[in-house]
């Protein structure tokens, strides 16, 4: 398979068309797009550390999530921490695809999965599309349910704000950032709004609303869609060798407690 071939692959399985408008995604970087696929490396990110794994591995197609190439670039070189990425890719010979709004709203995608992970029921898209709503199989108390959230997800910790309801039946899920899709996901009803992360101000807009908001992290409402992205390929293109690079939340962060 040629890498021209694997990303039409992708953009089949999950339609360029699903992306926002401000989205950036799709083969980014390529020195041979018709190149064939010697392995494909699966990650979250395309971060210095994946790059490292693709070549350690000999896979010269690096399928992430969040796209490399996002903001302007006015110039490259070594000394910019995403252009010095895009030279050394360039430099051994790999091409980097990404999957990211599009993957968040496709069928069976990253929120699909998400809510499969919470053993949720009956889930269904609500909001622009993106995010999900689905039941658990009975109604838990506040502190079971969060419990199950972290224990799924392998989130470490997490950040509350709303209202907390006597009981958590409904929920509502938006991996990565969901701030945008808060009134919606009040308005569909939902007893809790699970997220990677809004923000501050989004935090006290959500003390108005009927529902109580859990953020987990970025990283960690995501970490799951190396599964979805790995499955897919696994059973689309059973010839192609697909590796994976597990991210663990926390590990963007190198050091998470300062002691002064």
């Amino acid at each position: 398979m040629k890498i021209r071939e694997l990303n039409e692959l992708l953009d089949g399985r999950f339609p360029p068309a699903l992306s926002c408008d401000w989205d950036n995604d799709g083969l980014l970087v390529s020195p041979d797009p018709d190149a064939t696929v010697s392995g494909v490396l699966v990650a979250l990110d395309p971060s210095d550390a994946a790059i490292d794994e693709a070549e350690k591995r000999g896979c010269n197609v690096l399928l992430t999530h969040h796209p490399l190439l996002f903001d302007r670039i006015s110039s490259f070189t070594p000394e910019n921490g995403v252009s010095r990425r895009v030279l050394r890719l360039l430099s051994l010979g790999i091409s980097t695809v990404a999957c990211h709004t599009r993957a968040d709203a496709a069928k069976g995608g990253v929120n699909d999965a998400l809510a499969a992970l919470l053993g949720l029921s009956d889930v269904v898209p609500f909001g622009d599309g993106i995010p999900r709503i689905g039941t658990l199989p009975a109604p838990l108390p506040v502190r079971e349910a969060v419990a199950g959230i972290l224990g799924a997800t392998g989130a470490k910790t997490a950040l509350y704000s709303g209202k907390a309801p006597g009981s958590v039946f409904t929920v509502a899920v938006c991996g990565g950032s969901g701030k945008d899709c808060l009134s919606a996901a009040a308005e569909a009803g939902a007893d809790l709004y699970l997220t990677g992360e809004i923000s501050y101000h989004a935090r006290l807009d959500a003390a108005d609303l009927p529902m109580l908001v859990c953020e987990i992290g970025h990283d960690a409402s995501e970490t799951h869609v190396v599964n979805v992205f790995s499955s897919f390929l696994a059973s689309a293109a059973p010839g192609l060798r697909v590796e994976t690079f597990p991210y663990y939340p926390g590990d963007g962060f190198s050091g998470a407690r300062l002691d002064i």
